[in-house]
């Protein structure tokens, strides 16, 4: 009985004493409650930094943030906010007796702070659970593509119209579209697969190219690419069974399989045949044969017919541009020697513009007169007209298009590639700079596009990076060309080396692309472009090129970047006339022998794994350009390069790990004056922790430096600096509050500068402070910045600036930035140029800039602005009355800014013309746009 009246007395002890105890701590330990509560919001706070991190480098993989973690963010901006309110009440309000007297409000402040730390363990314990975190952003299908050029003739008309029926005929699996090559059938499928996807006929839409030489791993990964499938199965049939999982399901899928030659099994892509999948999953083909259509058993066969009379001359008119009635005969008759095939009405059309009229007269005669060509003759026409507008091209370019020839067929064309392949075939003999050569080489290229012998490719290029594309037909043509003239090109050749030698094939062969292996001997003295592609091991060690001493351009590529494989080159040495030696994604070990190059001019080892820069390449008098982008270096490199005078180019990225930086870092500031020679240099050092800060090819001048001291700059680095076109500094280490003030005006100016992007750099406080300008604190050219991760920078500036400040900025990027109260804080500037506006996580913000300010935004187009809980307007009030019109402005998107109440305030009425979207989430009190236009 005594034991069980124990246990109630313990019991209510438990119910009573220990509630008890809380209430009075929360009257008289408030330190400790305010202490543990601020270990708590440490440890929270620091998850969140970890947990951005995180976001901003899947942002940067272009992947989606899980709406979980979304959320958790949110939950933490909003409670540490609550906390942070909370002491700062608490500490406002001691109570009676400098708090020692306690009372019921600040009782009750204590208790609803003690509150909080439950709530902050548990976030903290979520963050390290999420799961997924992120999610891959599946990329644009057939929308990606553009129709700018695109015109619906009355001939192409049926054709679009009996393609649109099979579409929505139950019946129809597989779909044909044959026709002339030229003709226009990739064009009308694109538009058809649009319209498709448009109109909700399809969910997907895919195309992809199959070409002669089917590539199956190729054309897989396009296809998964749309899906944002992750294929990670080594085998063929692996890829394909994965493919056809996702496609299994209930969406209703088109495949375009564009430009097919011959049978393909559909199964062996992905692709699921017969059953219930024909009613979610339908393919259409395009072909130049009617028997590809018959061979692949098409339940609908359509025919593409070439233009009519009228339709032909319409199309001509649009790149001839015919007005003097006196040509307009000799046109009409060029027109009808065209057949009606739109690729040979266009490049004739596009050669003839600005022509006068005995020009015209003899393009007439030719055609009228052309020889037969001994081609298929569903071409014979096509390439009987390009075959004029070949011969209008001057001899390098002509060239050039053969240069592009050599690469795979449907291959886009790095035109960084064409420049260093050219300079290797002699193509700028008369230019004695690179910067010339590659200016010489990019202007035939526009000549080339504009004679429309080739076409650009917008979906690759990306950044300053260019890449261009030739139809099928014109290199068809190209290559049948060569042919009929020496010397011979040999392209796309999976026949065994040895056998081809044996056959004497490379007898008098000038051009040879795409080998699996090497043989140990080759005799062919008139080859000179060799271009290797392999995923295997190659052992070209015991290779002897005395057969080939006069090859000037060696290009041997693995395709399997992501796992080196050996290469022993040193055989390469004996090729004493290479002009360009390109050997990418290998692992090399040694590479000495390139110090027998003596003509080398563009040694480039992409990618490739070796133990050092050699001693002695600084002697190679005529080598120009070297580029060790991406490569693993066991030495650093400056070491060596200091020494060497002759190079105009060098591309040097990070490569070695976090400690070893400093040496790096030491040599290149005690380099001698060579180094000031560059004209083109792309340069990272420092640990970025895996964060992309440049991007290869980005600029003709760039730098990337990571944990660089600003204060001992020597110098190299001032001269590298002040001539650079886009910088990057990351965690910039130096006593550095004004960007302006002690970093530009200790370089000395960067007036070349366009692109700036600094991440992480704790100690800036402003991009320009209070003091008065030095003239060499200003960078004039800069249309381009990017501030991430800046948690002390406080405004982009402090006190008046000069009006033309930031006059030329285009772009304006800024991520978590905790401590920035406001962007542009006086009325006196000017952001007439200012073209994309993107703000995000900067939890102070109240305002971007004043409504005066916002009344310069002249040319701003998208304005984006993400977790800014604090603001209230998008542009601050001002005592003056301003009339805002943003008159280009097409994208607006407002997210998660609770505190929002609109734009401006009522009385500023703002307007927006051109506004194509507006895009809202999470701002519960936003009240209106007040644009009438709306």
């Amino acid at each position: 009985m005594v034991e069980v009246g124990v246990s109630v007395v313990a019991k209510l002890a438990e119910y009573l004493v220990d509630p008890t105890l809380r209430q009075l701590q929360y009257l008289f330990c408030v330190g400790k409650v305010t202490r543990n509560v601020e270990i708590r919001k440490e440890e929270l706070i620091f998850k969140q930094g970890r947990v951005q991190e995180r976001v901003q480098e899947a942002i940067n993989r272009t992947e989606r943030i899980d709406d979980e973690v979304d959320n958790w963010k949110k939950d933490v901006e909003s409670l540490i906010a609550k906390v942070e309110n909370l002491e700062q009440e608490l500490k406002a309000y001691n109570g009676c007796l400098r708090g020692w007297c306690p009372t019921w409000r600040r009782y009750r402040l204590c208790k609803m702070l003690a509150k909080t730390t439950n709530r902050m363990i548990v976030l903290n314990t979520k963050s390290d659970c999420f799961n997924p975190f992120s999610h891959p952003t599946i990329i644009p299908d057939i929308e990606y593509h553009t129709s700018q050029n695109f015109k619906l003739f009355n001939s192409t008309q049926m054709a679009f119209d009996q393609l649109w029926e099979a579409l929505k005929d139950d019946g129809s699996f597989i779909i044909g579209l044959w026709g002339m090559g030229g003709s226009g059938k990739t064009t009308l499928v694109k538009e058809v697969g649009k319209k498709a996807k448009e109109s909700q006929l399809f969910d997907r839409v895919v195309l992809t190219t199959i070409s002669q030489s089917p590539d199956i791993r190729k054309i897989q990964g396009e296809i998964a690419d749309t899906f944002g499938i992750k294929l990670e199965e080594e085998s063929e049939i692996g890829r394909a069974k994965r493919i056809a999982l996702r496609l299994e399901n209930k969406e209703q899928i088109l495949i375009i399989l564009d430009d097919v030659w011959a049978k393909i099994n559909l199964e062996d892509i992905g692709i699921p045949f017969g059953g219930n999948h024909q009613r979610s999953c339908k393919v259409v083909l395009t072909t130049r044969r009617l028997d590809v259509c018959t061979l692949m058993e098409c339940e609908k066969m359509i025919r593409l017919d070439l233009l009519k009379k009228d339709e032909a001359w319409t199309l001509f008119q649009t790149h001839a541009n015919v007005s003097d009635a006196a040509k307009e005969d000799v046109a009409r008759a060029i027109v009808m020697e065209c057949k009606g095939l739109p690729i040979a009405i266009v490049a004739v059309g596009t050669c003839l513009r600005g022509k006068g009229i005995d020009e015209m007269k003899q393009m007439l005669y030719r055609l009228c007169t052309a020889k037969e060509i001994n081609v298929d003759k569903g071409v014979t026409d096509a390439f009987a007209c390009l075959e004029l507008s070949y011969d209008y091209l001057e001899t390098h370019e002509a060239k050039l298009l053969l240069m592009c020839a050599m690469f795979p067929e449907d291959r886009n064309i790095d035109v960084e590639d064409l420049f260093r392949y050219g300079m290797g075939l002699g193509l700028c003999r008369d230019v004695d700079l690179f910067e010339t050569a590659r200016s010489k080489v990019k202007t035939i290229i526009n000549h080339l596009i504009d004679s429309s012998l080739l076409m650009r490719s917008p979906k690759f290029n990306k950044g300053r990076q260019e890449y261009v594309r030739m139809h099928d037909v014109v290199r068809d043509f190209v290559l049948w060309k060569a042919s009929k003239e020496h010397p011979i090109i040999m392209v796309n050749c999976i026949e065994e080396f040895d056998k081809l030698i044996v056959d004497e094939a490379l007898n008098d062969c000038y051009a040879f692309s795409i080998l699996l292996q090497f043989p140990s001997q080759v005799q062919d003295p008139k080859l000179g472009f060799l271009l290797l592609r392999s995923s295997e091991l190659l052992d070209i060690s015991h290779a002897t090129f005395e057969g080939i001493k006069g090859l000037k351009a060696l290009i041997m590529k693995s395709t399997k970047w992501w796992s080196k494989i050996e290469l022993q080159p040193q055989s390469i040495q004996y090729l004493s006339n290479l002009r360009t030696l390109r050997l990418q994604d290998w692992n090399l070990c040694d590479i000495s022998f390139v110090v027998s190059l003596t003509r080398l001019e563009i040694l480039d080892l992409q990618g490739s794994e070796f133990a050092k820069v050699p001693d002695g390449i600084e002697k190679l008098s005529k080598l120009k350009l070297l580029d060790l982008s991406r490569c693993k270096i066991d030495e650093c490199c400056y070491k060596v390069m200091g020494r060497c005078s002759q190079l105009e180019e060098l591309y040097v990225s990070k490569h070695f790990s976090h400690p070893r930086n400093t040496n790096c870092y030491e040599y290149l500031g005690g380099s001698t004056a060579n180094l000031l020679k560059f004209r083109r240099y792309n340069l990272e050092i420092g640990e970025l922790y895996g964060r992309d800060l440049l991007f290869q090819n980005e600029g003709t001048r760039s730098l990337c430096f990571g944990q660089l001291n600003i204060s001992l700059l020597g110098a190299v680095f001032k001269d590298l600096a002040q001539r650079a076109t886009i910088i990057k500094f990351y965690e910039l280490k130096g006593r550095s509050k004004s960007f302006m003030a002690d970093i530009v005006q200790a370089i000395g100016g960067m007036n070349e500068l366009t692109t700036l992007c600094l991440e992480t750099c704790w100690e800036i406080e402003y991009i320009i402070d209070e003091t008065t300008p030095h003239e060499d604190a200003f960078v004039p050219r800069l249309d381009e910045l990017v501030l991430i991760d800046m948690h002390f920078l406080k405004q982009l500036w402090c006190g008046p600036p000069p009006f033309s400040l930031f006059q030329k900025l285009k772009r304006l990027t800024i991520f978590d930035c905790s401590q920035l109260l406001d962007i542009f804080p006086e009325a006196n500037c000017n952001l007439g140029n200012l073209k994309f506006l993107t703000i995000s996580s900067c939890p102070k913000l109240t305002s971007l800039f004043p409504v005066s300010a916002a009344c310069t935004l002249l040319s701003l187009m998208e304005l984006r602005i993400d977790d800014a809980p604090q603001m209230k307007f998008v542009f601050g009030e001002e005592q003056d009355e301003s009339h805002i019109e943003l008159r280009l402005l097409e994208y607006l998107k407002l997210l998660d800014l609770p505190n929002l109440v609109g734009i401006c305030s009522g009385r500023y009425c703002p307007r927006w013309p051109s506004i194509k979207e507006i895009n809202w989430r999470n701002c519960p009190n936003l009240v209106c746009f007040y644009s009438p236009m709306l």
